[in-house]
């Protein structure tokens, strides 16, 4: 699945070499903690940008460790009515792993795979950097994993980087 992200992204990117392009490192907080990253190409298909996205977060409770990654490939268009800010869309897979240790030496390992969503707000506050605050939400079946729910929400901060 990895390799055919970075596919994705290599042709996106060198079929647009003269496009602008940006680089957006995040920070995700929740029931984990994490980072994450995006890698776009502005002003593609009529959007403000096209971009892939890919993130980590972990968390640890006493004999219970957890991580969740996603890969997901989104757009970011101007709201037209204002113009004070862009949205960002975005979907794709995520992936979790759970691991709980019993005192009696027993391990149970967990693997589940469901959809990915984000949405974020990105404000121009006119400077080359833009800021972004997000919502992201990961589903797994109850029955897969550590989780309370089968849901995985997560904030996130970031800020976009022309490169």
């Amino acid at each position: 699945m990895m390799k055919r992200l970075l596919c994705a992204a290599t042709l996106l990117t060198s079929s647009f070499a003269i496009a602008d392009i940006h680089f957006s490192p995040d920070l995700k907080i929740g029931m984990q903690w994490g980072l994450g990253a995006q890698l776009g190409v502005n002003d593609v298909m009529g959007f403000e940008a096209v971009y892939g996205s890919f993130g980590i977060a972990d968390s640890y409770w006493f004999s219970d460790k957890e991580s969740v990654k996603h890969y997901r490939v989104g757009v970011q268009y101007l709201e037209k009515k204002h113009q004070a800010y862009s949205v960002q869309l975005e979907a794709g897979i995520a992936e979790y792993h759970g691991t709980r240790n019993y005192y009696s030496r027993d391990r149970e390992d967990l693997k589940a795979y469901g959809p990915s969503l984000g949405a974020a707000l990105v404000f121009d506050y006119n400077l080359p950097i833009k800021v972004r605050y997000g919502l992201e939400m990961g589903y797994f079946r109850h029955q897969e994993t550590l989780l309370p729910s089968g849901l995985s929400p997560q904030l996130n901060v970031g800020v976009i980087l022309p490169l």
